[in-house]
C-alpha cells in the first residue's frame, strides 16, 4: 500500500484536500493500493516522527521548506501558491479586517504570485520576501511591512499566529482546490517513483546487509547516506545513529574521516582504526562530471588473509596442488643429479622454464618439484596436458569464457586454467601441441600477465609462474613453421634437459627394486627382487618408455610373479617382442648363476656382443645403450 500524507497548517484546509482528492479520482480514476491522510501540523519534528514511513508528504510554504532542509528521506511535494490563491486570501482578509494596506510576507516561492496579480483591491498590496522560513526572518519581513505603512499582514501560519498575539491584523494565505489538485498530481507521480525506488532500495539494502565488507557512502555535504551492518559491526557504531549525520559528528577523528571527506580514489589502502588494520578502497561518486559524494568499502586485513587461505585450501583439495618434491625423484646417476641441481637453482627465480625430455622421463615430476621448491609453493599448481585437450576447446579451457560467449557455454561463465593458477604455477605439458592460432594469444598472456576471457570486454590480471615441457625438437618445428619463434624464446628463458634411462647408469636397478617392492607389498606378495640375470637384462634394455615403462613393467612382473624373485625368463616375457633381439643373453652365458654378480654378467654379455659385431656402434645398438656408455663399460671391464 502506497501512502500520501497531507500536512496542512490550518484545519480549514483539510476539507479542501478532501474535495481536491475526490475531484482527482473522479477525473483520473481511483487507485486501489493508494491511500491518503490529512493532518494539521506545522512542527517539523512531529512530522518527521509521525510520517517517516509515508511514501510522499504533501505540504506547503515554510513547512515544506523545513522538511527539505532537514534532508528528510521521504519525498516532499510542495503545494504551489498561485496568484489566485493570494488574491482570494487578500479578499478574505479585507472582508474580515476592513480595507487596510496589505503587506504579503513569506519566502519568494510562497509570495511570488503577488507579482502576477492584476486585480485592484482598492488598497495598496506590496510583497515582503524573506531570506528563509526561520521565525526571525519572518518577523523581520513583517516589521518591514508595518514600517512601510501596511496595516494588514498576509502570511503563513507562524507569522499570522505572531500577529494575533501582538494585536496586528493578519490573514492566512489559503490554498485553493486547484492548487491542491496540482499537488496531488505531482504527489501521485512521486509516490509511483518512490514505490519503484523503495523496491530497488529493498534489493539494494538486502545486498548491503548481506555483504561482508563494510560500506559507507557520503554525499557532497559529507553526510552519511549508506552505513551497512558490516560497517556498524567493525566500527562498533549503530547505523541509525550515523545515517544522515555529518561524518565528523558520527565517526571518530582519523584516517577514515579524511578519506570519506577527501573524495580521492584509493585502492587497497591500509587504515588502522581502533587498533585494527583494515584494507580500504575508496572511489568518488560522480555524474556528468559532478561529484556527488564518496563511496568507501573496507574489511579487516585478517579477513582477506583468511579468505586467501581458504581459496588456497579449496584449490589444494580440488587437485590444484603439487605432491612431489626433488626428494621423490629416484636415482643416483650423475646425469640425473646434474638435472636436479640445475632445476633446484631455477626454482628460486621466477623465470619461465622449458623442460626437455623423452616420454616418461619425469617432466611433471620435475615441474611439481620446482613449484614446491619455489616461493610459490603455497599457491596452486595447475597441470595441463595440451595434447589431451581438443583444439576447439583449448582456448576456453586455458583462458575461460563469459556467460553466453558461445552455444553451450555455462550460464555463469567459467574461469580458465590460467586464472586458476593465479599466485601459483601453471605447467603446460606437451606445449608443442598448442595450435599456431593460439600460440600468439599465449604469447600475449605471457608478456602482459593478463588474460581476457572469450566474450569479455575486460582483462583479468594474473600472477603465474610458467613451466612448459616437450619431447619434440621445437627448433625443428620453428623451421617447419609449426611453432612461433618468439614464443619459443619466451618459454625457453631457462631450460632443463631430463636424461633418458639409457644415460642414467645405475638408476635402472634402483627404480626396478623400488617399484617391485612397492607393487609386491601392494598386491600382498611382500618384497620382490631381481636375480642377477634379470638385472643384467634390465640394465641392457634401452627402456624407450623410460621411467614410465620401468614402472609398468615392474607392476606387471609383480602381478605375474609366483615367488620372491624375478628371473631372466620372467623379465624377457614381459618386454616388448621387437626389443628382445637386443637383449637376448649371449650363447653359453648362464642366465642366473647363483654366485655370479651383476658385474660379471654384464662383463660377459658385453664381451660376447663385441665379439659378434663389427663396430662399437653396432654393439651399442644391440645392447640398447649409447656408444658413450658402452665405451665407459669397456674401459671399466678392460675390454
Amino acid at each position: 500500500m502506497t501512502t500520501i500524507a497531507f500536512v496542512m497548517p490550518d484545519p480549514a484546509m483539510v476539507e479542501v484536500v478532501h474535495e481536491a482528492w475526490a475531484l482527482h479520482e473522479k477525473i483520473f480514476g481511483k487507485i486501489a493500493d493508494l491511500k491518503y491522510t490529512v493532518d494539521c501540523e506545522i512542527n517539523p519534528e512531529v512530522i518527521v516522527s509521525r510520517y517517516n514511513n509515508a511514501d510522499v508528504i504533501v505540504s506547503r510554504g515554510g513547512t515544506a521548506a523545513s522538511l527539505k532542509d532537514r534532508h528528510f528521506l521521504v519525498p516532499v511535494v510542495e503545494i504551489p501558491i498561485t496568484s489566485s490563491d493570494i488574491a482570494h486570501s487578500i479578499r478574505a482578509a479585507i472582508g474580515r479586517h476592513g480595507p487596510l494596506p496589505v503587506g504579503v510576507v513569506g519566502t519568494i516561492n510562497t509570495i511570488r504570485g503577488v507579482n502576477f496579480m492584476r486585480e485592484d483591491f482598492g488598497v495598496p498590496v506590496r510583497p515582503y520576501p524573506t531570506a528563509s522560513v526561520s521565525f526571525r526572518d519572518l518577523i523581520d519581513g513583517m516589521e518591514r511591512a508595518i514600517n512601510d505603512g501596511c496595516k494588514l499582514i498576509l502570511a503563513g501560519h507562524n507569522t499570522c499566529h505572531y500577529c494575533e498575539e501582538h494585536g496586528i491584523p493578519a490573514g492566512l494565505i489559503y490554498s485553493s482546490v486547484e492548487s491542491i489538485f496540482l499537488a496531488i498530481t505531482e504527489a501521485k507521480r512521486s509516490a509511483n517513483l518512490a514505490q519503484m525506488e523503495k523496491e530497488n532500495s529493498m534489493i539494494f539494502r538486502s545486498t548491503l546487509d548481506h555483504v561482508f565488507e563494510g560500506i559507507i557512502s557520503v554525499d557532497q555535504d559529507n553526510r552519511i547516506r549508506t552505513f551497512n551492518p558490516a560497517a556498524a559491526q567493525m566500527l562498533n557504531r549503530k547505523a541509525e545513529d550515523c545515517l544522515g549525520q555529518l561524518v565528523e559528528e558520527a565517526l571518530p577523528e582519523g584516517r577514515l574521516n579524511a578519506i570519506l571527506m577527501g573524495g580521492q580514489p584509493l585502492t587497497n589502502e591500509i587504515v588502522r582504526i581502533n587498533g585494527t588494520n583494515y584494507v580500504l578502497n575508496s572511489a568518488p561518486m560522480t555524474q556528468n562530471g559532478e561529484q556527488l559524494g564518496t563511496l568507501v568499502t573496507f574489511q579487516t586485513a585478517n579477513a582477506i588473509t583468511d579468505a586467501e587461505s581458504r581459496i588456497r585450501e579449496r584449490q589444494r583439495v580440488s587437485g590444484y596442488q603439487a605432491k612431489y618434491t626433488f626428494q621423490d625423484i629416484l636415482g643416483e646417476s650423475s646425469a640425473l643429479m646434474n638435472a636436479i641441481r640445475q632445476a633446484q637453482r631455477f626454482a628460486h627465480v621466477d623465470s619461465n622454464i622449458l623442460l626437455y625430455g623423452e616420454t616418461g622421463t619425469g617432466k611433471e615430476l620435475f615441474a611439481q618439484s620446482i613449484h614446491n621448491e619455489s616461493e610459490r609453493s603455497g599457491g596452486p599448481f595447475v597441470a595441463v596436458n595440451c595434447a589431451a585437450i581438443p583444439e576447439n576447446l583449448m582456448e576456453s579451457e586455458l583462458f575461460g569464457y563469459e556467460s553466453g560467449a558461445f552455444t553451450g557455454a555455462n550460464k555463469t561463465g567459467k574461469a580458465g586454467l590460467f586464472e586458476a593458477a593465479h599466485e601459483g604455477t601453471i605447467f603446460l605439458d606437451e606445449i608443442s601441441e598448442i595450435p599456431l592460432v593460439l600460440q600468439s594469444r599465449l604469447l600475449r598472456v605471457i608478456q602482459e600477465r593478463e588474460v581476457r576471457r572469450i566474450g569479455a570486454n575486460r582483462v583479468i590480471p594474473i600472477n603465474v609462474r610458467l613451466i612448459c615441457a616437450t619431447n619434440r625438437d621445437l627448433s625443428q618445428m620453428i623451421a617447419q613453421n609449426k611453432f612461433r619463434e618468439d614464443l619459443y624464446y619466451r618459454l625457453k628463458v631457462l631450460s632443463v634437459n631430463l636424461p633418458p634411462m639409457r644415460e642414467r647408469d645405475g638408476d635402472i636397478d634402483i627404480l626396478m627394486r623400488h617399484y617391485l617392492s612397492y607393487y609386491g607389498h601392494r598386491f600382498g606378495k611382500g618384497a620382490i627382487s631381481l636375480t642377477n640375470g634379470a638385472r643384467a637384462v634390465a640394465d641392457a634394455y634401452s627402456w624407450p618408455g623410460n621411467v614410465r615403462e620401468i614402472r609398468n613393467v615392474s607392476e606387471q612382473l609383480a602381478v605375474l610373479s609366483e615367488g620372491a624373485q624375478v628371473n631372466t625368463e620372467d623379465i624377457l616375457s614381459v618386454l616388448p617382442i621387437h626389443r628382445k633381439a637386443r637383449i637376448d643373453p649371449p650363447s653359453g652365458l648362464p642366465q642366473d648363476l647363483p654366485g655370479a654378480s651383476l658385474k660379471d654378467l654384464t662383463h660377459r654379455q658385453i664381451a660376447e656382443v663385441l665379439a659378434r659385431t663389427k663396430s662399437r656402434q653396432e654393439a651399442a645398438d644391440m645392447l640398447g645403450i649409447s656408444k658413450t656408455t658402452l665405451w665407459r663399460k669397456c674401459k671399466e671391464y678392460g675390454l
